[in-house]
Order: C-alpha cells, then structure tokens, then sequence
C-alpha cells in the first residue's frame, strides 16, 4: 500500500491514476496543437476518472464517468465554442478586400470599368447601382464579382 497525500492506494488504484494522468496530458497536447476544441473536455473526463479511481469505484465506472463528463461537455459547450471562434475568421487573398476603403484613380462611367487603388494596388472597379463615379472619390469595396471590385462612394 501507498500513502500519496494522505490517502491509501493500491497498486492498481496507482496504475489507473496513471492513465487517467496519461488521458488529461494527451487530450491537453493534442488540444494545444489544434485550437480547435476537440480534446480539452477528455482531459475534464480525466478528471473525473481520477476522482472515480481516488473514491475507489471499480474501473467501469471511472470509464462510464469519463465518457459521460466528456459527453456533456461536448454537447452543451461545443456549439458555443464553433460560434465564438467563428468570428475569429482571417480574411485571404482578394476576400481581404470587401470593406477596404480606397480612392478612384480612374472615373467608373455606364460604358466603362473605373480603377481604385486599394493597399497600394490597382484593381478594375464597378459601381454598385451602375451610377458614374468620378476620379479622386474616396470608395468603399462592397463585394468583388470576378476580377473586379464592386464599390459605392463613401458619403461623409
């Protein structure tokens, strides 16, 4: 027998602390090397398994316990979280655009695409309604529709 903290252990209730030790640390790691939330909530149910094995309940228990605390905590917590991270979405590539602001270096007419220059760039520019815009007006991107940008001025 062991005395870990004041409280009396067998050999076997040590081997399953062990595991349950060995689930909390991989469930962590894996979760620190996705961010994703997909592991975090086994380490709880480790958790659990731990303070099942500490009570000494029989090793089904602490799996139903970890599988359990594991569970719920998927279900009630992991919509909430894919809604929160969804927000942190990092625009690419020419997506980045929509909502930049710019200035026409190239009047947008009914018979011609305008030009705007948007992060040092130059990009072909239509108006949103089709109404002209004149050379110099401060824009906004809108949305981009093939391989140019739709616009509508800015209005101060």
């Amino acid at each position: 027998m062991s005395n870990i903290l004041g409280l009396s252990l067998e050999t076997p209730q040590i081997i399953m602390i062990a595991i349950w030790f060995l689930v909390i640390i991989i469930a962590v790691l894996l979760e620190e090397q996705t961010a994703e939330l997909v592991s975090i909530w086994f380490a709880v149910g480790g958790v659990g398994g731990i303070v099942c094995c500490l009570i000494k309940l029989p090793e089904y228990v602490q799996f139903i316990v970890f599988a359990a605390v594991s569970l719920v905590l998927v279900l009630s917590t992991r919509p909430l979280a894919k809604k929160l991270m969804k927000n942190s979405e990092v625009k690419t590539n020419i997506n980045r655009l929509v909502g930049m602001k710019g200035k026409l270096t190239k009047a947008i007419t009914e018979d011609e695409k305008g030009e705007v220059k948007i992060d040092y760039q130059i990009w072909q520019a239509v108006s949103v309604d089709n109404k002209e815009i004149a050379e110099g007006t401060q824009i906004v991107v809108k949305d981009i529709v093939g391989n140019h940008l739709v616009v509508d001025i800015i209005e101060e």
